[in-house]
Formats: C-alpha cells, structure tokens, sequence
C-alpha cells in the first residue's frame, strides 16, 4: 500500500516511536553552573576586595590592568557560560517538542 499525501480520503499512517528516556546531565549542568559562578567571582573580586596593594584599584580610581584582565576575563568566561546553558536549554526545548508523544521504554 502506498500513501499519496495529496488525497485527503487516505488515513494518515501512524508512526510510533520507542524512546528512551534521557537522564539528566547533572554533571554537565553543575560544571557549567561552577564555570558561570567563577566568571561572576572574577568580574566582582576586584571590587570586593579591593586589591590593597602598591598600584591596586582603589575605590573611584581608574582602572588597573589587574582590574581590566579579571573584570574581561570574567566576562568571556561567564558569556560561554550562559550560551552553553542557553544551548542546552534549546536542545532539550527541542527533544521534547519531538519526541513529547513517544511511548518511553523501561529499563
């Protein structure tokens, strides 16, 4: 039997799919999570602690290259980050919207 997409009177064939459920990445999610807080710790510690040294930021003053290398640095490493959780977010987005009617086997 062949299936003629253009004839509205023939059933539309059913396909089922056997899924696995996927397990969480937890490893993956936290690692990421640590590498965001080590960004956001980079981009603040200059701030917070103040760097009280001979040629360190002092409150109000222009910035030391100190600052300017932990406050970019920082920044870049919180940017891949958020993309890398962002990207994971769509790709699991995605794998439900297609597979959000498969019949999950058990094992």
């Amino acid at each position: 039997m062949s299936f003629d997409p253009h004839c509205p009177t023939e059933p539309i064939p059913v396909v089922r799919v056997l899924a696995r459920r996927p397990h969480a990445p937890v490893a993956a999610l936290l690692g990421l999570g640590l590498l965001g807080l080590a960004g956001a710790w980079l981009i603040a510690a200059p701030f917070l602690l103040g760097y009280h040294g001979l040629g360190d930021q002092r409150r109000g003053a222009a910035w030391t290259d100190a600052t300017r290398v932990d406050v970019s640095l920082g920044a870049a490493i919180l940017a891949v980050s958020v993309a890398a959780l962002l990207g994971y977010l769509a790709a699991a987005v995605t794998w439900l919207a297609r597979y959000r009617q498969a019949e999950w086997v058990n094992e």
